[in-house]
């Protein structure tokens, strides 16, 4: 729904699970940063 791919849930512990490396743009962290800090109001 946000667009974003590549994004698990952890097998374990449920939740959400995202690798991030230094090739990544500072946007697409920002944007991942935000989506997360909503996924976790929603759902923690």
């Amino acid at each position: 729904k946000a667009g974003m791919l590549g994004l698990k849930g952890h097998r374990s512990v449920g939740g959400l699970r995202a690798s991030v490396y230094n090739a990544l743009p500072k946007q697409d962290v920002v944007s991942l940063a935000q989506f997360m800090k909503d996924f976790e109001r929603k759902n923690g």
